[in-house]
């Protein structure tokens, strides 16, 4: 790749309250796809003016983070359930068995990831079937697709229907092959331990897959504390033990590799468990509203250490779309947010959540250039030029204004896919 100078109008985060807004900026991208300088382009330094130039009217921004998502649930988004377990037995297990078909698990694949791009989506957390072989194939898309992907088998050896139920020994033994195959095959692939949760799960497949973990470096994603039902079901199941976040700390599934999905429903003591593990978590908002599954407590987190960013959940959550999910997040809360604190959820949350802010989320020199370029309606300028707005007006009409067709290019490592 060419080493060039993109710009335009530029918006990133430094933190959770803190952006920073060029109107006429500029970034300079080496062959690497490294960012050597963001800021106005005014003030590009003069080793980087012989740079090829690209000029866009597109809003720059890092490219979206999306750190929970099920590939096999691309098709049975937005279809009418009651509860979480409800929607599991009726639309969920049911899609997922079809992923024993090879052209269904590569077909669906090759759009989910389609999908993703045209999101401007640039890095996702992905549960695959319970099949190996299509999550053999999903990998295979995901290279293809040239993504950062973290992805992982679902792993269920009771409690679900008989058409997904493995043995612990079969299910162990291909999460290891998948691992040696996959795991940090490019520097964009990486394999996450999948248990899908603690009620789908014996203790001896939680303990053992947390060891595999740990041997060979990989992340770990699963579910907790989504719905009251759910919790029920993990005390039944687990009868001696306090919580449900005791259950996968028994275990050892609970690392700064972890991510958690939801978390909506947990204790104090559950809490503060998580924040001395380090564990992320993901907060799916659309799902939770299509679900009922209770409102995010996010006043909580906020003070904590805890990392977290934002999920799309598709397909309990309806749309792959961040810039949707981010919305939906001052939904859940029934209140306008902040829009840095989505935003920033949305990208270096996001990152930080999954122990890649080094090297994306903003535009720092030294991360890797991962941009979506982002339509942006003029009108809400009111007749002002883009010097004279102020940034919490820029980011309000992203979070709250662009639609998901706004998103009209998107750069991985500094090449454009989009």
């Amino acid at each position: 790749m060419m080493p060039f100078q993109l710009r335009g109008p530029i918006l990133h985060p430094i933190s959770s309250d803190e952006m920073q807004w060029f109107p006429n900026g500029a970034l300079a991208i080496n062959e690497r796809g490294v960012i050597l300088y963001c800021g106005r382009a005014s003030d590009l330094p003069e080793r980087f003016a012989a740079l090829k130039e690209i000029q866009t009217d597109l809003l720059l921004v890092p490219g979206f983070i999306d750190l929970h998502v099920h590939l096999p649930q691309y098709d049975c988004r937005g279809k009418f359930g009651t509860t979480l377990l409800e929607w599991l037995e009726r639309f969920a297990f049911p899609e997922e068995a079809r992923f024993a078909n090879e052209t269904v698990a590569r077909d669906t694949s090759r759009r989910f990831f389609e999908g993703l791009l045209h999101a401007g989506t640039t890095t996702a957390m992905v549960f695959s079937s319970v099949h190996a072989r299509a999550t053999q194939i999903a990998f295979g898309e995901a290279e293809h697709s040239k993504l950062r992907i973290i992805m992982g088998k679902v792993q269920m050896d009771r409690d679900v229907p008989q058409t997904l139920l493995e043995t612990t020994e079969q299910s162990l033994n291909q999460v290891e092959e998948l691992i040696s195959t996959w795991h940090r095959k490019t520097d964009r692939l990486w394999y996450a331990v999948t248990p899908r949760f603690a009620p789908s799960c014996t203790p001896t497949l939680l303990r053992k897959s947390a060891q595999l973990a740990e041997r060979y470096g990989t992340y770990i994603q699963t579910h907790i504390n989504e719905s009251h039902r759910e919790i029920e079901r993990v005390h039944e199941l687990y009868p001696t033990v306090a919580s449900y976040t005791d259950v996968y700390h028994e275990a050892g599934l609970l690392t700064p590799l972890t991510i958690l999905a939801h978390n909506i429903h947990a204790t104090d003591a559950e809490m503060s468990m998580c924040e001395t593990l380090n564990c992320g978590v993901a907060h799916c908002p659309d799902s939770n509203l299509f679900l009922g599954s209770g409102r995010f407590p996010l006043e909580r987190y906020q003070k904590t250490t805890i990392r977290f960013g934002l999920g799309s959940d598709v397909g309990a959550g309806t749309t792959l779309n961040m810039l949707s999910i981010m919305r939906s997040m001052s939904h859940a809360q029934k209140r306008s947010l902040h829009p840095f604190l989505p935003f920033y959820l949305a990208t270096l949350g996001g990152a930080r959540a999954l122990s890649l802010a080094h090297r994306v989320g903003n535009f720092l020199p030294g991360k890797e250039a991962d941009i979506a370029g982002v339509k942006l309606d003029q009108h809400f300028c009111a007749g002002k030029s883009l010097r004279d707005v102020k940034p919490v007006d820029i980011a309000s009409a992203l979070v709250y204004r662009a639609q998901p067709s706004d998103v009209q290019a998107v750069w991985v490592q500094g090449e454009r896919l989009l």
